[in-house]
């Protein structure tokens, strides 16, 4: 779940597209300073405090994880992570759900990590911390998915209890935007149709939306560029990797290049 839903912007000059709301600001120099809990640098087994060696810490717990997905951003971003205990440190830390805050604060950044998080998960959520929003918000998302009937009723007058009604406003309204770039179905920061682990409670939230006709040709598109991937990545808002479009726009906004 995000904060702090305001109006967007999209980066000028870009081919495609995430969002990056008009109050987010960038990491100085693009250097995030992060710094991890003590339980889970125990419970990965590393020697240190930061992520040096991380490919040989204990797979799939919540700081191997993030050092990984960390080392993806800065690969295909130059953005550059490092340990340290600052005020605006990046603090990852337990919790009952996977969120992140968005851009550069003076205070507060943070990724919240749940046990049994995902890679593409956390992935998600740095992108957040880099400035990145939702894509599925974009004001002309209606052209290219339409949302299922229960999701748009709750969006005009939520009955459904305070946690989904809290979660409907936060992450699926549309917000103003300058549009400048072609909506992306591949972008990693898009939501997969099926947000099952959302509501488990309720079924229908296994199919939130399906591709229009402009949809389908948008996908058509930039799946292209997932070929070399697991057949499991092969859908609309894939949490796999970090695609080339969500790269150059944290390049943009974070390095300027």
């Amino acid at each position: 779940m995000k904060r702090f839903l305001f109006g967007l912007l999209l980066l000028p000059g870009l081919s495609h597209a995430a969002a990056v709301a008009d109050w987010t600001r960038p990491w100085p120099k693009g250097e995030v300073p992060y710094r991890f809990t003590a339980d889970f640098l125990r419970a990965a087994g590393a020697m240190g405090r930061d992520c040096t060696g991380y490919e040989r810490w204990k797979k799939g717990v919540e700081a191997t994880i993030a050092c990984r997905a960390m080392a993806e951003w800065t690969r295909k971003t130059g953005v550059r992570f490092f340990q340290a205990d600052r005020m605006d440190s990046l603090d990852f830390i337990p919790g009952d759900g996977t969120d992140g805050t968005i851009g550069h604060w003076p205070v507060g950044n943070h990724v919240h990590i749940q046990k049994g998080a995902t890679y593409g998960a956390v992935l998600h959520e740095l992108g957040h911390v880099l400035g990145l929003m939702h894509e599925q918000q974009r004001p002309d998302r209606d052209r290219y998915i339409r949302f299922t009937q229960f999701l748009r009723d709750d969006m005009k007058h939520c009955t459904a209890g305070l946690n989904v009604c809290v979660d409907v406003a936060t992450n699926f309204p549309t917000i103003k935007t300058q549009l400048q770039s072609d909506y992306d179905p591949c972008s990693l920061m898009h939501y997969l149709s099926d947000q099952t682990a959302r509501h488990r409670e309720d079924p229908r939230w296994s199919r939130i939306y399906t591709l229009t006709k402009d949809g389908q040709a948008a996908f058509a598109r930039c799946r292209v560029k997932l070929k070399s991937l697991p057949a499991r990545c092969d859908k609309p808002g894939q949490k796999c990797t970090v695609t080339a479009e969500d790269a150059a726009i944290v390049r943009r906004f974070e390095l300027g290049i």
